[in-house]
């Protein structure tokens, strides 16, 4: 492969940035909220919703602004440029290209979707959309909350450029097309493995770009920490390559500066790690149990002496739509240890279990603790227990898949200490508030724990800021898309109130790869202060602004 050389750059140590609009997905982003036995036989994804299924992965309202269409003679010469299909509206396979996974944007419908095959199809994407004044989006897996990885205008599909690739030396070359379900089926092959989501149809590049958190992120840190180099075409057209030594502020904003900002990118490398046995866990407690659980998690997650950084756990205050209005929500705590798998790991996991119990003064009602190769673990992570790679996909986008669309509402927010009191109070009490509700499906606060690795990493270091939080809060709301109006709404004042209502006792930063159209503070929230480096990244990559969207870093 041939890369464009570029002059030096006249500010050393400014950062360029992202590509896929909107992020992650990932996240972890996850197709769904718990891994957790008995609840519809699903893994981390696995909370049902009446009628649907509760995502995690990555939702919005914000609208592409429409845009204007070339003349068919322009069409055709474009389309002539390309290796891969240009499909367009009337094409029998538009509707599927079209869409995204949230089936809340199916009213987005792209002037054409071209399917890249290449960086050369990259670069001739970017030059007509360039002269025609068309908006321009990338898109791998698609799960971007606000649906920013569609747009009216030319939408850059990079799923044909999935190639993973392992390395004799523990590195790995892939496509910015792979999906994680891929990724973790082919690096596993060769006994390898990358931290990532559990999400199984989040794309790699909207992932890493924002951060990548996943099930192993305490051990092995998070997707972008692990990035090595990217090739990325920019505005310009130029396809460069970027690592620690070349176009070394480029690099530091790919790690984690949000996906959709400066180009798209078309590979990655990275550094992989062994691909171990993992230890599974789930308990239930008594939602009569869930403010002392609550508290005691905190912790056990962030104090010296409590969980160590082998063992990455969630958290999951959910409403249960079975029990109908007047039913009990649920609390839920499931994990992942990647220490040993023996004998002595798996004790070693009861232990620690037990320690938390202790500390909560509650016995949970049930306990699973299950040891499984590595492969199947990250499976059943995706809520694809009982599935193999193949059926792991979207049934409308690859054959053989079986995976819904899921149409949520979601927003995010990190804790930088345990909550106080009041604060789990408010949490438990918007779930119970929740339950309440007549005619919504269920809601959930999903807590990840952070720390261990992903905190060793200074803030500056990489673009991604939020290197001091000890968990994560994914606040979830579940509809369907064929519910009336009003539950619609209700959902979402549901979401807003407890946002709104959580405010006072987390962080004011938010996870950009779980991206929130309607957080008006957007930017400080996701970058913090690493955004001024972000947009001077921006002034020096993408000047004119080419790379745009409603929550996209603007030039400094």
């Amino acid at each position: 492969m041939t890369y464009l050389r570029r002059r030096s750059r006249a500010e050393p140590g400014r950062p360029g940035g992202g590509t896929f609009a909107g992020g992650q997905v990932h996240g972890p982003d996850r197709r769904s909220v718990l891994r957790a036995a008995g609840v519809g036989g699903l893994g981390l994804a696995g909370l049902v919703l009446a009628g649907g299924t509760l995502a995690g992965c990555q939702d919005g309202a914000t609208r592409p602004r429409p845009s204007g269409s070339p003349d068919p003679a322009a069409w055709a010469a474009f389309e002539k440029r390309l290796a891969g299909p240009l499909v367009r509206p009337g094409n029998p396979g538009y509707p599927a290209a079209s869409r995204l996974f949230d089936p809340a944007f199916d009213d987005i419908h792209p002037a054409a979707v071209a399917r890249a095959q290449s960086p050369a199809d990259v670069a001739a994407c970017i030059d007509f959309a360039r002269q025609q004044g068309l908006p321009i989006a990338a898109r791998a897996g698609g799960h971007s909350y606000g649906g920013y990885s569609s747009t009216t205008g030319l939408v850059v599909d990079v799923t044909a450029m999935a190639t993973v690739t392992p390395g004799a030396d523990g590195t790995a070359r892939i496509g910015a097309g792979a999906l994680l379900v891929d990724v973790y089926d082919q690096l596993g092959r060769a006994g390898r493995a990358l931290p990532a989501g559990s999400c199984p149809t989040v794309g790699i590049a909207g992932l890493a770009l924002g951060g990548g958190i996943g099930v192993l992120g305490r051990r092995h840190g998070l997707t972008c920490d692990r990035m090595l180099s990217a090739d990325v075409v920019l505005a310009s057209g130029e396809l460069v390559h970027t690592d620690a030594r070349h176009e070394p502020d480029l690099f530091w904003a790919l790690r984690g500066g949000g996906g959709g900002n400066l180009g798209i990118v078309t590979s990655f490398g990275f550094a992989t790690h062994a691909a171990t046995p993992l230890v599974l866990f789930t308990c239930h407690w008594p939602w009569a149990a869930a403010a002392d659980v609550l508290t005691a998690w905190q912790r056990w997650i962030s104090d010296p002496g409590g969980a160590p950084d082998t063992l990455w756990s969630t958290c999951v205050a959910s409403s249960t739509p079975n029990g109908g209005v007047g039913g009990t929500p649920a609390l839920r705590l499931s994990g992942v240890s990647c220490a040993a798998a023996d004998d002595a790991g798996l004790a070693a996991v009861h232990a620690q279990l037990a320690t938390l119990a202790d500390a909560a003064g509650h016995q949970p009602t049930s306990t699973t603790v299950t040891p499984r190769d590595h492969r199947r673990a990250m499976l059943i992570e995706a809520g694809c227990a009982g599935l193999e790679v193949a059926a792991c996909h979207l049934r409308d986008r690859a054959p053989g898949g079986t995976l819904p669309r899921v149409a949520q509402r979601a927003a995010s927010a990190f804790l930088t200490e345990p909550l106080s009191a009041r604060g789990v109070s408010t949490l438990l009490g918007a779930i119970e508030q929740r339950q309440r509700t007549a005619g919504v499906r269920s809601g959930a606060v999903i807590l990840d724990s952070w720390g261990g690795e992903i905190n060793r990493v200074a803030p500056t270091d990489t673009a991604f800021v939020h290197r001091s939080a000890i968990a994560s809060a994914q606040y979830v709301a579940g509809y369907e898309i064929t519910d009336p109006p009003a539950a619609k709404n209700a959902n979402q004042r549901w979401l807003r109130s407890t946002v709104a209502a959580m405010a006072p006792f987390v962080s004011s930063s938010a996870y950009q790869n779980y991206i929130d159209p309607e957080r008006a503070d957007w930017a400080q929230a996701y970058y913090g202060d690493n955004l001024g480096r972000l947009r001077q990244a921006k002034r020096t990559y993408d000047p004119n602004n080419l790379f745009r969207f409603a929550q996209g870093l603007t030039p400094a």
